[in-house]
């Protein structure tokens, strides 16, 4: 099946729900940066998580969000917004001589989150990552510093097949509106964590109903919801916004000394764009144009 974004609600519990499945998106991303299953599992279930999480805000409002670790794995990026666009990386994207938990996180790591808007900052904050599980740390972060009590959960089956590296992604995200009981969303939250809701979670095959099942389960000894309504989002995918105009920008910012080296060599520069992987070569008349832009930009700009 394609991938899918729902939003709705818990009536009568005030409890916001977004649920997803991004299946093609994180295979796209797997197989552009060439992950190992251990990169794979932790970038999908990051891409997971920030579609979630994205997929509320307003038109123009895109989220970045970056993950870092000091274990083996360094950094994660994900950027997404409420359009279904999302592009990510992961450093390194090969992890599997991590023996365990500790060697791969580390002791320690933070989480940090940029919300845009057409560009411009609009907010920004940061928290420490001391979960050590990406969607745990994003989930704390949504807590802490959005002061949003959230349960977030995201749940990945790899596949052998490198066309198609992914049996299915999913997760889900809930959270507590304006009046919502915060001792029951606390019970809500632990049941999402518990083998009754994994299990459907990860579930190889999709169903209508899969969603309002893995709902009842964690509602499952409160009183009766008056209703839950879902709507369709839009349609998760992956797509990056480089271009070879964009490329420039990493050009204008080398050093004077390593601008020397390259027109000394007389060979074209080769860009990688990070969330992708596309390579840009530019030519030497091409370098010339980029750093002669900045500095007939400076005095206008005053920088």
């Amino acid at each position: 099946m394609t991938d899918q974004c729902l939003l709705g609600r818990v009536e009568g519990f005030d409890i916001a729900v977004a649920y997803g499945v991004v299946s093609a998106t994180v295979g796209e991303a797997i197989r552009r940066h060439d992950c190992d299953p251990v990169a794979a599992h932790l970038l999908g279930r990051s891409i997971a998580a920030g579609v979630l999480v994205a997929a509320s805000l307003g038109e123009g409002q895109r989220l970045n969000i970056r993950w870092a670790y000091e274990g083996l794995l360094r950094t994660i990026v994900v950027d997404c917004g409420p359009d279904g666009a999302t592009r990510a990386f992961i450093a390194p994207a090969q992890l599997g001589q991590a023996e365990n938990s500790d060697a791969l996180y580390g002791a320690s790591g933070s989480v940090q989150v940029i919300r845009t808007r057409k560009g411009a900052v609009v907010a920004h904050g940061s928290t420490s990552a001391e979960l050590l599980d990406v969607v745990d740390d994003l989930g704390y972060f949504l807590c802490m510093s959005d002061q949003t009590e959230s349960a977030l959960a995201a749940m990945i089956a790899l596949s052998s097949n490198p066309e198609k590296p992914v049996h299915i992604c999913r997760g889900i995200l809930l959270q507590a509106l304006p009046g919502c009981d915060l001792a029951r969303f606390q019970r809500v939250r632990d049941r999402l964590a518990a083998p009754a809701a994994r299990e459907l979670l990860s579930r190889r095959e999709e169903s209508d109903s899969l969603v309002e099942n893995i709902l009842r389960a964690v509602l499952f000894g409160e009183e009766a919801p008056s209703r839950i309504t879902l709507k369709s989002a839009a349609e998760p995918r992956f797509q990056c916004s480089c271009t070879r105009a964009k490329m420039g920008s990493v050009l204008r910012a080398l050093p004077y000394s390593e601008r020397m080296d390259i027109v000394r060599k007389q060979e074209p520069v080769v860009v990688n764009c990070r969330f992708c992987g596309e390579r840009y070569s530019l030519s030497i008349d091409e370098c010339i144009q980029e750093w002669n832009r900045r500095e007939d930009a400076s005095p206008a700009t005053g920088t």
